[in-house]
């Protein structure tokens, strides 16, 4: 039970969701109570007359309706205000990939280019810009519409993945960044099993809408790849596609993978 509640709250829209009814269940119990307030204090408060009470009724209503009103707007405001890591792609290099998906098996996306995967890294100078250019040419390789790359950290004997850089990744204003302890959830797991993950068919609510000014879709695929360093995860990536990879795709990510191991 404890376990469960812990991945509720671990998940953002969960809680907004919850916040949300919370918030209107509380303003139709303060309505009632409201609307009862006048009869209360006769009855229950002793009052004998509250009909030149009005005005003051009055104030109080439209104190507390405005009240109401802000802080529907603001929950309002919370859910539309996003933070988003936006990564805009090479016009040439978007062309391309679309031209190699339609050269080739339907199933499939384009390829990674490894070499080209040390260039970029070689060329970026401190270590997390060389995360940044990893995932996004992974990511952009491989037609992802969100990516993310956690590294392992250590805290005593209890060891967790948190999130270093993503890619086209949409957080709630104020949401912090995802982690995980050793085995929990996906993430967790492909850290603890040092084995990679596949789904065809995304559980409801895992990725976000992606959404640009063309509009907005949902990716349907997902391909978590542990980082492996002389046997040791040393951090997860996270890939959500719009189409499936084959077994080759597959295998020429986890040779990026070992690429992006080794960046210290």
């Amino acid at each position: 039970m404890i376990e469960k509640l812990q991945l509720f709250f671990k998940d953002p829209a969960k809680v907004n969701q919850l916040a949300i009814v919370g918030f209107f269940v509380a303003v139709v119990i303060a309505t009632i109570y409201l609307f009862r307030l006048p009869n209360d204090l006769v009855y229950q408060g002793g009052v004998m007359n509250t009909g030149g009470a009005t005005l003051v009724f009055t104030k109080l209503y439209v104190v507390i309706a405005l009240a109401f009103a802000l802080c529907y707007a603001a929950v309002h405001y919370t859910r539309k205000s996003k933070k988003e890591i936006i990564v805009y792609l090479d016009k040439k290099a978007e062309e391309k990939n679309q031209q190699s998906v339609g050269s080739a098996d339907s199933s499939t996306t384009g390829g990674v280019d490894v070499k080209a995967l040390k260039e970029k890294i070689s060329k970026a100078k401190v270590r997390e810009e060389k995360w940044q250019e990893a995932l996004n040419h992974l990511c952009n390789s491989l037609n992802a519409g969100q990516g993310a790359l956690y590294i392992a950290q250590s805290k005593g004997n209890q060891k967790s993945i948190e999130l270093q850089s993503s890619y086209a990744l949409v957080l709630g204003e104020g949401e912090s960044n995802p982690s995980f302890l050793w085995g929990e959830g996906l993430i967790g797991q492909a850290a603890a099993s040092g084995k990679s993950l596949y789904l065809d068919e995304l559980p409801e609510g895992y990725a976000r809408r992606i959404e640009s000014g063309l509009g907005s879709a949902l990716p349907k695929f997902l391909f978590i790849l542990p980082l492996k360093k002389e046997n040791e995860v040393v951090g997860v990536v996270e890939l959500a596609t719009f189409t499936p990879l084959n077994e080759s795709i597959k295998k020429q990510a986890t040779e990026a993978g070992i690429v992006i191991a080794e960046i210290s």
